[in-house]
C-alpha cells in the first residue's frame, strides 16, 4: 500500500474553484467537464450549486434559475438543458425531437428523460447554512413552485399505480448509465431499428473506460421509442422494455421530498401530501427493495417482475436518504462496506467502488462498473455519519481528497492506484471537494 498523500485544504478549495470559474459558460451555467460534456445536466448542476454555494452564491443561485428553465410544462425536469444549442456531443438537442411532445418547453432545447432529483436536496442544504436566512427564503419561495411540480410530476407520470416507488424507463435517468443492476433488464431491450448515430464520447475519454458498444445501441434504440411515441408517459409507462424501481433514483427521492417538505413547512405551504408520499415509499421501499437473506438493498424490474440481485454502491444510497433501520444500517456496513471481498481496500487502495469488486461484472476503470465516483463518496459519507459509523465516514473523506489531491478534479478513479478516469476537470468533483472541506454538516 502507497504512502498516504498530504492534503492541502486551502490549496484544494482554491484549485476546485478555479475548475468550476474555468467551466462557467458566459455566467449562465457550468459545464460538467472540460471537453467531455458541455451541457447543463440536471444533478450535476444540483451539486455545481452547492460547491459555489461557499463561495458566490448569487452564482449558485443562477445555477439553479438557469436549469429551472429547462422544466417542461408537465414538470418534468429533463437530465440535460441544451443552453448554447449544438455542439460535439451526442445526443445532440436535434436527436431527441422534443417538440414532438406537446409539454416540451418554449425556446429551450432539452433532452426527453430525466435525472435523479438531487435539486431539492441540495437548496436545502444551501438554505439551511445561508448566511442571510430572509434573503435564501426569498429564492426559496421563488424556485418553489418548480421544485413541487417536479416531484409530483415523477409521482404521478412514474407511479401512476401509487406504489411509493417511482420507475426509471432509461438507465440513464439513473445517472449511472451502465451499472451491472441493469444487464438484465437491458438484454430484454432487442434494437430491431436503431436510427444513425455517431458516438461523440471517444474522442474525450479511452474507449475502455466507457459503457461497451451492445450497451449504447440500446440506450439509443430507448430515445428512439419515447421520441416516436411523442414522449407521452402514459404510453412510455405502459410499453417501454425497460422498467425498472430503482434503488439510487429512489432513495434520493425520498430523500429530496423529505428535505422539500422541510422547506414547505419554512415556507407555510401545505405539507400533508408529503407525508403521504414519504410514508408510502418508506414502506415500498423496505418491502420490495431490502432482501433480508443478502442484507442489500436491490433494484426491481417490473417488466420482469423480480429483483435484480446485483451488488453495487447503490445498495448505500438509503443511509444518505435515512431510509434503513439501525439493524439494515448495521448489516450494510459490517457485512459489505467493511468487507474486503467487496468494497473495503484489500488490492485496491480506495473506497468505494462503484461495483462491488466480487461481482462478475467489476472493471475498475470502466465508468459506473467499479470506478470510485465523488459524488458516491460523498453520499455514502454522510450516510454514515447519520447512522453514528463517523470513523469510517471520515476515512471516506480523506481517500476522496487524496484521490483528487493525487489525481486531479476528474470524472471518476480506479480504485486499485487512484488514477484519474473519464472527463477532466470535472465540476462536481470539484463542488464536493468544496463541501467536503469547507462544508460544515447539517442535520437532516
Amino acid at each position: 500500500m502507497s504512502e498516504p498523500v498530504v492534503i492541502d485544504p486551502e490549496a484544494l478549495i482554491e484549485q476546485a474553484k478555479a475548475v468550476l470559474r474555468a467551466n462557467d459558460v458566459n455566467g449562465i451555467f457550468v459545464k460538467p467537464g472540460t471537453y467531455q460534456y458541455p451541457h447543463q445536466w440536471n444533478w450535476d448542476a444540483a451539486l455545481v450549486a452547492l460547491g459555489l454555494s461557499h463561495f458566490d452564491r448569487p452564482r449558485a443561485e443562477q445555477e439553479i434559475r438557469s436549469l429551472l428553465k429547462g422544466q417542461w410544462k408537465d414538470g418534468m425536469l429533463p437530465h440535460v438543458v441544451y443552453h448554447n444549442g449544438a455542439s460535439d456531443y451526442f445526443p445532440t438537442p436535434d436527436f431527441w425531437q422534443i417538440e414532438r411532445s406537446p409539454n416540451a418547453p418554449e425556446g429551450v432545447l432539452t433532452s426527453g428523460i430525466v435525472q435523479p432529483p438531487l435539486l431539492a436536496t441540495c437548496v436545502r442544504l444551501m438554505h439551511e447554512r445561508a448566511p442571510d436566512r430572509e434573503a435564501s427564503l426569498a429564492f426559496v419561495r421563488e424556485i418553489y413552485p418548480a421544485l413541487y411540480r417536479w416531484h409530483r410530476w415523477l409521482r404521478t407520470a412514474r407511479d401512476p399505480e401509487n406504489t411509493g416507488l417511482v420507475a426509471i424507463v432509461h438507465p440513464w435517468e439513473s445517472g449511472t448509465d451502465n451499472a451491472a443492476r441493469f444487464v438484465e433488464p437491458m438484454i430484454r431491450v432487442i434494437p430491431t431499428r436503431v436510427p444513425p448515430y455517431q458516438r461523440r464520447d471517444f474522442l474525450h475519454v479511452r474507449e475502455d473506460e466507457r459503457p461497451i458498444q451492445a450497451e449504447y445501441q440500446r440506450f439509443v434504440y430507448l430515445i428512439d421509442l419515447f421520441r416516436q411515441w411523442g414522449y407521452d408517459q402514459e404510453t412510455i409507462y405502459a410499453r417501454s422494455p425497460f422498467l425498472v424501481q430503482d434503488t439510487l433514483f429512489n432513495a434520493l427521492m425520498y430523500r429530496a421530498q423529505r428535505d422539500l417538505r422541510a422547506l414547505a413547512a419554512e415556507l407555510g405551504e401545505p405539507t400533508e401530501e408529503f407525508d403521504e408520499w414519504l410514508a408510502t415509499t418508506r414502506y415500498a421501499f423496505n418491502a420490495r427493495l431490502w432482501s433480508e437473506e443478502h442484507g442489500l438493498y436491490f433494484a426491481y424490474d417490473l417488466r420482469a417482475r423480480r429483483v435484480l440481485e446485483e451488488n453495487g454502491c447503490a445498495t448505500f444510497i438509503p443511509l444518505f436518504a435515512g431510509l434503513a433501520s439501525e439493524r439494515q444500517a448495521r448489516r450494510l456496513v459490517e457485512e459489505h462496506l467493511l468487507n474486503p471481498e467487496e468494497y473495503a481496500p484489500d488490492g485496491t487502495r480506495y473506497y468505494v467502488p462503484s461495483q462491488a469488486k466480487n461481482n462478475l461484472f467489476f472493471e475498475p476503470r470502466r465508468y459506473w462498473r467499479g470506478p470510485v465516483w465523488i459524488i458516491i463518496n460523498w453520499m455514502v459519507m454522510e450516510g454514515l455519519r447519520r447512522y453514528g459509523y463517523h470513523e469510517l465516514a471520515e476515512t471516506i473523506r480523506q481517500h476522496s481528497l487524496e484521490l483528487v489531491q493525487k489525481s486531479g478534479f476528474m470524472e471518476y478513479y480506479d480504485p486499485r492506484d487512484g488514477t484519474g478516469c473519464g472527463a477532466t476537470g470535472f465540476s462536481w468533483t470539484a463542488a464536493l471537494t468544496i463541501e467536503m472541506l469547507a462544508g460544515q454538516p447539517v442535520p437532516v
